[in-house]
Order: structure tokens, then sequence, then C-alpha cells
């Protein structure tokens, strides 16, 4: 994952904020969840998580969310106290303070994914 991060940087895709703050959040989400880092759902997310940390830092979040039915499942699922637990980590770990509603509710949906994610692997 973290040959990735390099990659998007040195392309000038995210920014070195957004690197570090990647790198960071990575440390959580590995401390947290059991996943590989070659999951094509993990990448996305951290991927998704860099973009949307420099958009919001350059104050052009996106102006749309997540559509509010499936933010609604999300919020419906037991492990929703999961879901909001570790995104705070990550957006602490990021160090982000402010988030726009619309850029949040893309991060819940990532979180969420890596969860679901996490839990098949465990079943595996």
């Amino acid at each position: 994952m973290k040959a990735r991060l390099d990659l998007l940087q040195q392309a000038h895709v995210i920014t070195e904020q957004a690197y570090q703050g990647s790198l960071r959040a990575l440390e959580v989400i590995d401390r947290q969840l059991s996943l590989t880092h070659d999951s094509e759902q993990y990448q996305m997310a951290i991927t998704h998580l860099a973009r949307a940390a420099d958009r919001i830092w350059q104050d052009e979040p996106v102006e749309e969310g997540l559509d509010q039915d499936l933010l609604d499942e999300i919020e419906a699922d037991e492990c929703y106290p999961q879901v909001i637990d570790l995104h705070n980590q990550i957006v602490t770990a990021m160090g982000l303070t402010t988030l726009p509603i619309s850029e949040e509710s893309f991060m819940l949906a990532n979180v969420y994914s890596l969860i679901q994610v996490s839990l098949e692997e465990q079943q595996l």
C-alpha cells in the first residue's frame, strides 16, 4: 500500500500532507482490522481517503455526498459503532479537523466496506 501512495505522491496526484496522513491512517487501520494490503477494497479506500483529504484541505469538497438510503443502511448495521470509532481514529490520524458532510459520508462508506472485507477475510 505504501508503494501505491508513493506513486500517487510522486505523480502529484496527492500532496505530501495527504501522503503522510494516509501513512498514519494505514497504521490505525492495520491495528484495528486484519486486511491484506493487496485487497482491492483496501487500496481503493486509502486512495479515496488521500484524495478526499486533499480536497478538504484545498476547500474543494465534493458537492454531493453518498445517497442517503445507502448511508441509512450503514447506520442500521450492527457494526456501525465500530465504523464510527474507526472513522474518528482515521480522521484524527489524517489531521483533518473539519469534514464537510459530503466527504464524510463517503469516508464512512469506505470504512464500512473495509470492516465488511475484514469480517469476510476472518471467515475464510
